[in-house]
């Protein structure tokens, strides 16, 4: 790196690296908030779905319970008319087979009777199924309405101060010698937002790797910027005594 005034450009890094602390947790934050938004919307989402998808159980169960019904009364027609017919017959043969049909007859509608009270009983289970998914719905859909209005004030409050520090953060920038501050670019979107790193107990804080005493001398004497071997941050005493 050029010769540069080392004491005042790690003054200027210090205080860019306090806003860009600021501005990371800002933006994971701002990051962050649609998701929030997703989930509510699949929840609400997967809520209505599910009040949908009873509906159609409900609407089917209907539908078949009206079917039996009429095979019901189709039956108890048949069984009638037989019971008329019965009275008609010369002999006995005849008359004991047609006994024999409208008992038939009269088990499959006991059959019939059994499976529309089974179709009833899945109705009434429907109802309460759909009442309790709609309530789920209903809560679903106040949380989405309600939630996403706090968030999206969330969101504009953190596009404010985003927007707020960018400005700070190019008033600072312009003030940092240019290769100074691509390598503190550089080592700032490869560690996560933390490009300087203090020292202290001989150590460095980025990475906590040991440092030779050489080293530290070297920083002590601010002739030139001094980076960690391991973990390629600017580094810098705060206080003498920790170092």
């Amino acid at each position: 790196m050029q010769k540069v005034n080392v004491e005042e450009q790690l003054a200027h890094l210090i205080k860019l690296q306090a806003l860009d602390r600021r501005l990371y947790s800002l933006r994971r934050d701002r990051q962050a908030k649609p998701k929030l938004i997703e989930d509510l919307e699949r929840r609400r989402n997967e809520e209505q779905a599910a009040v949908k998808a009873i509906e159609e159980k409900i609407k089917a169960s209907q539908l078949k319970r009206k079917q039996r019904e009429l095979d019901l009364q189709s039956k108890e027609d048949g069984i009638k008319k037989l019971q008329t017919q019965l009275y008609q017959l010369k002999t006995n043969k005849e008359y004991l087979t047609m006994q024999q049909e409208i008992s038939g007859q009269k088990a499959d509608d006991s059959r019939i009777e059994d499976e529309i009270l089974v179709l009833m009983e899945e109705a009434d289970n429907l109802n309460k199924d759909l009442g309790k998914e709609k309530a789920l719905f209903a809560d679903a859909e106040k949380h989405l309405n309600e939630d996403k209005k706090k968030i999206e004030v969330e969101i504009a409050s953190l596009d404010g101060e985003i927007s707020t520090l960018d400005a700070q953060r190019k008033e600072i920038t312009a003030l940092v010698d240019v290769k100074v501050l691509a390598h503190y670019e550089k080592v700032l979107t490869g560690r996560d937002g933390v490009a300087l790193a203090a020292v202290k107990g001989k150590s460095c804080q980025g990475c906590f790797m040991n440092l030779p005493p050489q080293v530290i001398n070297e920083i002590k004497m601010k002739d030139k910027m001094i980076t960690c071997d391991s973990c390629a941050r600017i580094l810098y005493i705060e206080n003498e005594e920790d170092a």
